[in-house]
């Protein structure tokens, strides 16, 4: 299988994760939670601020890699999840904030997307692989070359996306 349909899969599970995320009742309102945290956040400095996102960011993308060696069933339920939560939370934004509002916050949101799906991708890769070679005793070749270009582009992704959060969608 290649990385390209295994990176379709990847969007078919993360949007369903989406879908499944809005669709859920909300069980609070925006204006009754306490903004403590969320002001903290906006206080710290930007490299901070930069960084946690960065460490949050590339430790979904390592669970997703690790997610092979569960033969991508981690990998699966961690992209699913990454993306009910997103669309919980643009259900939940929708009802109390305007459109563009919410767009401001959660645009920079769709770089990291691309990362966690070529993440999930990859676990996706390696599980295959190794589904193939250990049970199924079928000689696979492992494309070690395009793996770790895609592995490169994810890093890649998941730091613009933090940079963008920390300096874009946090500031003011």
């Amino acid at each position: 299988m290649s990385l390209n349909s295994l990176t379709l899969s990847a969007t078919a599970v993360y949007l369903t994760g989406m879908l499944v995320g809005f669709y859920i009742d909300p069980v609070f309102e925006m204006n009754s939670l306490d903004n403590t945290a969320l002001i903290q956040t906006f206080d710290q400095p930007k490299p901070l601020l930069f960084w946690s996102i960065a460490g949050n960011n590339l430790s979904v993308a390592l669970i997703n890699l690790a997610g092979g060696f569960s033969l991508g069933i981690v990998s699966l339920l961690n992209t699913f999840y990454n993306g009910s939560v997103l669309g919980y939370a643009f259900s939940v934004a929708g009802n109390d904030l305007p459109v563009t509002v919410i767009l401001r916050h959660l645009l920079p949101h769709a770089i990291e997307i691309v990362g966690i799906i070529l993440s999930c991708s990859l676990g996706l890769y390696l599980g295959i692989y190794l589904i193939r070679a250990a049970f199924l005793d079928i000689k696979a070749g492992f494309n070690f070359k395009g793996f770790m270009i895609q592995a490169g582009i994810t890093l890649i992704i998941l730091l613009v996306a933090a940079y963008l959060e920390a300096y874009v969608s946090l500031s003011g």
